[in-house]
This record gives C-alpha cells, structure tokens and sequence, in this order.
C-alpha cells in the first residue's frame, strides 16, 4: 500500500475509475468485478485521504466506481453478520458519516445502472455478496460458505454434515452459495456422483476437489457456465445463469505477469464481439485518438493494420440509443517465458528470474530479455507494431505473504513479540490451489536454509517442531506457534517458518529473539 503520507490520493482515484467503471458497466453485482484485494485497500485509503478534502459530494460524482468497489470489497472481506461500518472506517482511517458514505454508494450503484436497495447499508451487503446469503439461505438459516481445498462447506463456521436428501449445491469462486441465480462464470457445485448435473450445453469441468469425512459419495468440481443458460441435476429444478443483455468481448485469457503502466491486463490475441439479438452499430476507437471507425461485428478488428498494439475502445450501440462499451488492451502475438514459472522466497528475496518474449512479425519487443535480481519486482519493455509505441510493465508471477494490511514479496524477519502482534498471516502462491501446512522449523543456520542453500551445502537445516494448517478462509493463526517459537529460541537460538511448494522449501518468516532488555546498574530498575 502507498505511504499514506505522501502518495497522491487523487492521481490514484483517477487510474483506478477508468477501469474499475468498464467492469462496472458490464457486471449485474460489484462484487463480480475482478479487483485485487490490496488494490481496494488502497483505493478505501485513498478515498478517506480525498474526503478530508473534498467531502462526499465530490466523491460520489468523480469517483463512483472507486466508491462502489471499496464499500463492496471492504465488506466483503468480513462477516455479514459483525457491524460493518467500524471495518470501514479502519479501511479509510478516518471516521465519518455513515448516511453520507451510504448515500455516495446508492448515487455510485445509479451512474451504473446497478440494483440498489432504499437501505444502503442493505445494498452494500447485497453488492458485497450476502444479498440472498445474508437473508437466511433461501430463508433456512444462517448462510453456507465452501472452502474448496479441505474444509468443505461451512454453516455459521461449523462443519455442514451431509444433506439427507440428493441436491445440487452451488457457490460462487470467493466461497459464497448461490442458491438462486448463477453468474456466467467459473462456479463450484456439490452434487451426489450418481446424479451427473446437466445444462443446455456441454459442461466443462475446471477442477476437481475432495469433501472432508461424512461426504462419501458426493462429488466437488468446479465448472464453467460462461456459455449455459441453467444449471441442474438431472430431472430436478434448474438454476436459471443469468443472461448476458449487453453485448461482451469474449477475450482470451490475459498474458501473465504483463500489464498496462495503470495495470489493465493484456491479451496476445483480439478478442471477438457477443451481440444480443438486435440491431446493433458497432464501432472501435484507438485509445487516446478520439477517432471511432465503424466494425464489422463479425470481424471486428479486419479494419485496422496487424499486428493490433495498443488500447482499444469498443462500442455497441442500439438505434435507441443504449450503448455498452468495453476496453481492451491487445500486443497481438506477443508471448513471454518465465524461468521460473513462478518465483519463490529465497533468503534475499524472490528468486532470481529470467524473462524472454517472442512476438509474431511486425511486433517488435524492447530489450528481448530481461533478467530480475532477487530484489526487482517490475520491469518495464517497449513494444512497436504498426507506428504503435506501447510501453507494458512486466512482474514475473510470484508468492507473497501478507501480515495485518500489507503484502510482502520476501520472507519476513520477526521475533516473537512481532509475530504476536500480527496475529495471523495469509500465504499467496500462483499456480498452488492448496492450502499448504507452515511448519515451525527449530534450529538450523536461520537465514540461508531456503532449498538452494540447503543443496548447496551452505546451510543445515533444523528440526520441525510444529505445523500450522490455516482457518477455512486461509489465514495462519500464528499465535498458536508461540510457545513452541519461545522454546526453540531458547535451545537454539533461532526458528525459521518454511512451506514445502513441490520440490522447493521455502521460507517465510526467520524468528530470532530480538534485543533483550539489560538493566542500567547505575539506576533503580525495580
């Protein structure tokens, strides 16, 4: 997160409109934005740093996505049922009123033609997810949350026992149940494997998981319904997937680690143009250009000189009047290797990576190769096709940790008070979907006793003492290695907390007991 006193609370608010409203205006919940999670934290820091300058007024009117997107993340983050409005203020650090923060959301929800509440607070719920949840589960009881990666589905954070009768149970990527509508995207269903579910298409299947004890005979999967109508198990009631009225770019999946200096995503091929039925006029305009050429639907970008570079903007437009618009960034052709896939912790930081690109002809990279040091995170590379210049940042994907409000991309140096204090820790590692045990690692040589310096002969290393597996929404409760960190500390001096990702021991934390207290003999210390 930006320094709070000295980032630029404004500059920040006017790059994340931009995109946060394109995701708005095609989206029928905020939650269904695609938004980091460290990014609404600081657009909620920001926001409370413009309105000890500028008020609410201003801020529902210039800024109505970013007021939209943090008041619905923010809490989403944290029980339907606890009190949200101290969350939010320790978001913005600042407390305020909540009629009128609740007021700048419901003007946000209407620039954006979104279903809004006469209750604020209700739509802010709604919008973070627990609109039909938060009633009661379809009116029977308190609400269902799955953690796919061992807890299985929870109610009112106990273990759900297995249902008496055969059901399809359906819950949104984040873990929310959607017993009603379904959203055209990835979903996780819980269904009896004698009961296949059915749709008006083929089902893809993303993933599979296992259901903890007392689930036998039921199956845990993950399925695609970007392109279905309903959603059931045979011969039973349908899940209506809600329709797509405004036309949408069906894009291919963005390039990893690769990204627009405002951090939009980038796509190696264009993406093409889904139109409801009507007659539509479709036009396409180069970022920047104010110049909007008229498109064929059905060949979208045939008019403009390959390879596509650059940002565009695509417009749908009825006779009536009604136009949806969708931005989109193509380097068209280009592709990137990382070595390694993904970086890891060793003792300085991130894993040295080394990057390379090759591109289709007429596109043309800037360096063709890029080597990061253990302490480089971005780099940037020019691209030119066309007389297109584009400038993209490239940040090879990588794990990270985070305490408190902040994430970390390189292991943590703690004593056991620091550890205390933070309480609990989250683990983020692209391309592993389990939750992976910590272990509490005793003795050893501390720093250097990363997998590297272990094969390298450089280090030795200790005995685990401890693991920690995490909570069902994947924080580390780090309070419970206390005792075991104070006895290591004291038989040998220092601790070290590692995970096992593959083949690769990896640090997270090296614990050393930090400066004792020495009285003074020339005072009186008692």
């Amino acid at each position: 997160m930006p320094d709070r006193q000295t980032f630029d609370a404004p500059a920040l608010l006017d790059l994340l409109e931009r995109s946060w409203g394109a995701q708005l205006r095609r989206v029928s919940l905020v939650i269904e934005a695609e938004v980091a999670e460290e990014t609404i934290e600081a657009a909620a820091d920001a926001l409370g740093t413009a309105y000890r300058r500028v008020g609410h007024q201003e801020l529902a009117t210039r800024w109505p996505a970013c007021v939209a997107v943090s008041l619905a993340g923010i809490a989403a983050r944290h029980d339907p049922d606890s009190p949200f409005w101290p969350h939010w203020w320790a978001a913005i650090h600042h407390r305020g009123s909540p009629s009128r923060w609740g007021a700048a959301f419901l003007n946000a929800l209407r620039v954006f033609g979104l279903p809004a509440d006469r209750d604020a607070k209700q739509s802010i719920r709604t919008h973070a997810g627990f609109g039909t949840a938060a009633s009661g589960n379809a009116g029977e009881g308190p609400p269902l949350r799955l953690d796919p990666f061992g807890q299985g589905i929870q109610c009112a954070g106990a273990p759900l026992p297995r249902p008496t009768e055969e059901t399809l149970l359906v819950f949104a990527e984040d873990g929310r149940h959607l017993p009603a509508e379904l959203p055209p995207r990835p979903v996780w269903i819980v269904h009896p494997r004698d009961r296949e579910p059915a749709a008006d298409v083929p089902l893809r299947t993303l993933a599979e998981s296992l259901l903890p004890l007392g689930w036998e005979g039921w199956r845990l999967a993950q399925i695609d319904l970007g392109s279905a109508a309903w959603l059931a198990l045979a011969e039973g009631p349908r899940h209506t997937v809600r329709k797509r009225s405004r036309p949408r770019l069906s894009a291919c999946r963005p390039i990893p680690g690769l990204a627009t200096p405002d951090g939009s995503a980038v796509l190696a091929s264009p993406p093409a143009l889904w139109l409801p039925k009507g007659d539509w006029t479709v036009t396409v305009e180069r970022a920047g250009t104010h110049s909007a050429g008229p498109a064929d639907p059905a060949d979208l970008w045939a008019r403009l000189p390959r390879p596509l570079l650059g940002t565009f903007i695509v417009t749908a437009r009825t006779p009536g009047g009604r136009a949806t618009r969708e931005t989109v960034t193509v380097a068209e052709g280009l592709a990137v290797r990382y070595e390694p896939p993904v970086r890891l912790f060793d003792d300085e930081g991130l894993m040295p990576s080394d990057v390379s690109f090759a591109a289709e002809p007429g596109l043309t990279v800037t360096p063709q190769a890029l080597a990061f040091t253990s302490r480089e995170h971005l780099r940037r590379i020019t691209c030119v096709a066309s007389g297109q210049v584009m400038d993209l940042v490239v940040a090879p994907p990588h794990m990270r940790v985070r305490t408190g409000e902040e994430w970390h991309t390189a292991p943590l140096h703690l004593t056991p008070a620091a550890v205390e204090e933070l309480g609990t820790l989250r683990l983020d590692i692209p391309g592993i979907r389990e939750r992976l045990p910590i272990e509490v690692v005793a003795g050893g040589t501390g720093e250097g006793s990363s997998d590297a310096a272990i094969e390298s002969g450089r280090a030795g290393i200790g005995k685990t003492v401890q693991v920690v597996t995490p909570h069902a929404r994947g924080d580390y409760p780090l309070r419970r290695v206390l005792d075991t960190l104070d006895a290591s500390l004291d038989a040998h001096g220092n601790a070290t907390l590692m995970v096992r990702a593959g083949e690769h021991i990896v640090p997270l934390a090296f614990i050393s007991p930090g400066e004792r207290y020495v009285p003074d003999p020339w005072l009186c210390n008692d």
